[in-house]
């Protein structure tokens, strides 16, 4: 066996490590927001998890695919999740501030900066996972 045959399989090996962990990492995000209880703890594991298993993914077909042009490419596509996924989640828990009333104890700055009051929160429905 060759050095340069070791040093192929040795990368094949990572690669499918870094692939199958980005995948566990999406499917850990999409178990999480399927069980956090209200809207904001829901939006993290959704905007966080799949970025990180996208850049795992990422990372591993880079180094099972070796071409510049996929490598590039690859990049490409994670800089450009790793730009929308913040944007998107501030835009989602923005709109849910405005729009579904959660209770909340504390000082409400984003409804003294649009200059409104928040309406009063509804009472929670039990939750029947318990």
């Amino acid at each position: 066996m060759t050095a340069a045959t070791l040093l192929d399989t040795g990368l094949d090996v990572v690669a499918a490590a870094l692939v199958v962990l980005g995948a566990g990492f999406t499917m850990l995000a999409g178990v999480g927001a399927v069980r956090f209880a209200d809207a904001y703890s829901r939006m993290h594991p959704a905007a966080k998890g799949p970025t990180l298993g996208l850049l795992l993914v990422a990372a591993g077909a880079a180094l099972e695919l070796r071409q510049s042009a996929a490598v590039l490419t690859l990049a490409l596509v994670v800089v450009l999740q790793f730009l929308a996924a913040p944007v998107g989640a501030h835009l989602l828990g923005r709109a849910i501030h405005q729009r579904v009333p959660l209770p909340s104890d504390q000082l409400d700055e984003l409804a003294t900066d649009l200059g409104r009051e928040r309406p009063e929160p509804r009472p929670r429905p039990p939750d029947p996972r318990m």
